[in-house]
Parts: C-alpha cells; sequence; structure tokens
C-alpha cells in the first residue's frame, strides 16, 4: 500500500569520517528535515595527494560540499509550498551550483578543481522525488526485493570509457566541456545537461538508504534482513568487510541515511 502523509516515518542517519593517513576532513555533507521530508546527502571530491599538502586538514571540496547543500535546501524550503517538484529540485540544483560558480572565480587557478556529487531528494505525496549525480547512491528495500535507483556513475564511466581514474577526474572535473557520460556539481554550466529527475512511489514498511559511496558497497551486497533491522551505527560496523584491504584499514568517508515507513 502506498504511503500517505499521516504514514510514520523513523529516520536514523549519521557519518564518520574515512581512516586514510591524511589530514583530510569529512568531506560528505548530511541535511536531514524531518519536518519538511528533505533529504540531502552530498560527498565532495579532490585529489587528497596535492589538496591536502597545500591546504592540511582543509578542502575547497568540503567546502563545495557545505556551500551546495545549505543553498539547496534554502531554496527548496523557500519555495516548496509553490512549485512542482520537479521544477523545485531542478531550480534548486541551478541556484545551488551558481553558488559554487561564485566560490569557484574566488578561489581563482587552481591545478585541480574540487566539486560534490550527491542526491537532492523530498518526500511528497507519498513519493520520493529526487535528482542524482554521482557517488552516493539510493537503496530500497521492499519486502524481500532491493532496488538501486541512485547510481555511482562515476565509476560506471570508467568502465564504458575504458579511462583511468586519474584521466576521469581531471576531465570532469578541469574541463568545462567535460564529454564523459555524467557530470558533477562544481559551478560548469554543463552541471544541466547531465541532471535528471526522478521519483519513486513508497509504500508502507518500505526501507529507504541515502548513502555516500564509502557505504555502497555494504548497501548493495548484505543481506536485505540484516539492512532492515540494524541502525546506522551497525551498519557503519557491519561494513568494514567492504573496506581495502578488508576491515577498516582503509575506508572512505561514510555517510547514511535510513528511512523506514
Amino acid at each position: 500500500m502506498k504511503i500517505s502523509n499521516k504514514t510514520k516515518l523513523s529516520v536514523d542517519y549519521g557519518s564518520i569520517p574515512h581512516n586514510r593517513k591524511i589530514a583530510k576532513p569529512n568531506e560528505d555533507k548530511l541535511i536531514v528535515d524531518e519536518e519538511n521530508k528533505i533529504f540531502i546527502l552530498l560527498d565532495g571530491i579532490t585529489r587528497p595527494h596535492s589538496e591536502y599538502e597545500m591546504r592540511p586538514n582543509k578542502s575547497y571540496a568540503k567546502d563545495y560540499s557545505e556551500e551546495f547543500a545549505d543553498s539547496a535546501y534554502t531554496y527548496i524550503v523557500t519555495h516548496m509550498d509553490e512549485l512542482e517538484p520537479e521544477e523545485l529540485l531542478t531550480n534548486a540544483v541551478k541556484t545551488a551550483n551558481n553558488k559554487l560558480c561564485r566560490m569557484k572565480a574566488k578561489i581563482g587557478e587552481c591545478e585541480f578543481y574540487p566539486g560534490t556529487l550527491g542526491i537532492i531528494s523530498i518526500i511528497k505525496d507519498g513519493r520520493l522525488h529526487y535528482v542524482c549525480v554521482g557517488d552516493s547512491l539510493a537503496v530500497l528495500i521492499r519486502k524481500t526485493s532491493r532496488l538501486v535507483f541512485g547510481s555511482e556513475l562515476p565509476l560506471e564511466a570508467v568502465d564504458l570509457h575504458n579511462v583511468s581514474k586519474a584521466i576521469r577526474y581531471e576531465t570532469y572535473c578541469n574541463h568545462p566541456e567535460n564529454h564523459l557520460s555524467y557530470t558533477i556539481f562544481n559551478g560548469d554550466d554543463v552541471v544541466m545537461d547531465g541532471l535528471e529527475y526522478s521519483f519513486i512511489d513508497l509504500c508502507e514498511s518500505d526501507v529507504l538508504f541515502l548513502g555516500s559511496d564509502g557505504i555502497g558497497s555494504c548497501l548493495k551486497y548484505e543481506k536485505i534482513q540484516d539492512l532492515k533491522m540494524m541502525t546506522v551505527e551497525e551498519i557503519f560496523k557491519l561494513s568494514e568487510k567492504y573496506d581495502i584491504p578488508p576491515y577498516a584499514e582503509y575506508a572512505d568517508d561514510k555517510t547514511l541515511i535510513k528511512l523506514t515507513f
């Protein structure tokens, strides 16, 4: 049965930083507004080997994630009673991306321009409405089925174009006419060309996860019943076996929202 505006929603969320031996802050950004049912999750992107030598414990990618999320959220809250979801989310992304354009101008010349990726979503009239770009993903568990409908696009693009990670980063972060099959929130106009809005109807007893790529493998491959019953903190612990090498020796930032209907 499709959820209604009266359906009880249980929300659990959290974020833990990487465990790499570099002076790198957590570049994920999380906004959870339970009252307005707005959920934003972003994952900043940069090149640690150069970025953190120049700016220890600082990160333009972290700044980009925070500015983008805050700007998109402000737009959504301000206009959510005026616009339909597709226009609302699309305009929010455009507004936030323009904010990054102004930040980029202030930064000036860089060896590598930062950006951010992720999911901007709202729940309205029994539907999850969302736009998704890049590393973050969404996973819906319905009874005994699992649907991954947000996608880790950068990983797919590497396979499709048969290019190295270094070349892929260079192309889509530093080239304003990015010719790869996905985009990044970084202030360039091409962002809107790669943006896709979609929605999915939600049903009672659904469990929905929005996660950054650091938690992605766990969400996609762990047992459904375990994921449904576990808290976010427990899922973080469970995810250690997917780290490289296994068991928390090398892990990315991990951010997760769990919504139970």
